[in-house]
């Protein structure tokens, strides 16, 4: 069976009319060896031509072929699988690294871009460093004129790009993810060694996680590997998303349990904590709790500014069964005082 160098993992959920753009930015990679992984969770959309996503990856797919062709470049595998019903993001990120056969794993978000010679960039540095984890930059675009969806596209250009510029090695990986923060924990713009993320999930059980997934998978990757090479390089084009994780108002609480759904990552990562070998210091356990704080202060301010009064009590009720009542007191004690 033939390994490929790089999978780049594309999970596809209601993001098909953006699909077609996604697909080109990957295709038309000038790097030698990559598959391209794709997931469709459950999705039925279509994009403005009334192709779904089965068939856009399939004129992708015959793009590819063209192109790879006309620059003499090997053939690019293309693996396409089907959830019958949506599992959340998480799980198709799962169900990709699972269908993987490449050395690394590069995790493309299918409303997003890869940036010319990505891939290229990225595992030069991965072949010369043996690393883990290889970070690049990133480029943010926002379609909205909202300014608060503005605002949020600078904080995480910010983030994106605040980077380690250089090698982090065994526990000052987890330690900079967590404490010092010189690395962020999106899993997008990066190469992650696939053995490195199978490890990683192997702490992880069946959940259906659609919010802080990415720091629930990069908190388990950051413990398991070895070494983290940082470079400042943009490869990556993130694009902001105006829909339910911003200021939209939340009208059925079938929305508003997606949003609740954070509780599961912290109640994964602490449980699983009793488990590890080398385990985490004061201060970084200090600072999962307080990360924890945060996600559960934001939920509660969503609860109070987007879900609709009709809801409220029930939000609530909802909130109190996946924090625990007396945490969700606590931090609204802190809010409101």
């Amino acid at each position: 069976m033939h390994i490929s160098s790089i999978s780049v993992c594309i999970p596809v959920f209601g993001t098909e009319s953006l699909l077609a753009r996604c697909l080109s930015s990957v295709v038309s990679q000038n790097f030698d060896s990559f598959e391209i992984v794709i997931v469709n969770d459950g999705s039925g959309g279509k994009d403005e031509k009334g192709q779904n996503c089965k068939k856009i990856v399939k004129i992708a797919q015959k793009e590819c072929k063209r192109l790879r062709k006309e620059k003499k470049l090997p053939p690019v595998p293309f693996n396409y699988t089907e959830h019958r019903t949506n599992l959340g993001l998480l799980e198709a990120r799962r169900t990709a690294v699972e269908n993987a056969r490449g050395e690394y794993i590069c995790i493309l978000d299918s409303d997003d871009e890869l940036l010319p010679d990505c891939l290229s960039s990225l595992y030069e540095v991965a072949q010369k460093t043996s690393a883990d984890i290889v970070q690049g930059g990133a480029e943010i675009f926002c379609p909205s004129e909202d300014e608060r969806d503005k605002k949020r596209a600078g904080q995480t250009f910010e983030k994106a790009n605040s980077l380690f510029d250089g090698t982090l090695a065994g526990g000052e990986i987890l330690d900079g993810f967590l404490v010092k923060k010189n690395h962020i924990g999106f899993l997008w713009g990066k190469l992650i060694r696939r053995e490195v993320y199978l490890d990683a999930l192997s702490h992880i059980p069946f959940t259906n996680c659609v919010f802080a997934e990415d720091v629930l998978q990069y908190f388990f990757i950051s413990y398991e590997a070895k070494r983290y090479v940082g470079i400042k390089t943009p490869v990556y084009r993130y694009r902001i998303d105006t829909g339910i994780s911003s200021h939209k108002k939340i009208t059925d609480l079938k929305n508003w349990q997606k949003v609740c759904s954070t509780a599961n990552v912290f109640t994964i990562i602490f449980d699983a904590l009793h488990q590890f070998e080398n385990p985490l210091t004061d201060e970084q356990l200090e600072a999962v709790r307080a990360q924890s704080r945060t996600y559960l202060a934001n939920n509660i301010k969503q609860l109070r500014e987007t879900v609709i009064p009709e809801l409220q009590e029930e939000g609530r009720t909802m909130l109190c069964e996946y924090w625990g009542e007396d945490f969700v007191r606590v931090i609204e004690s802190a809010l409101d005082s």
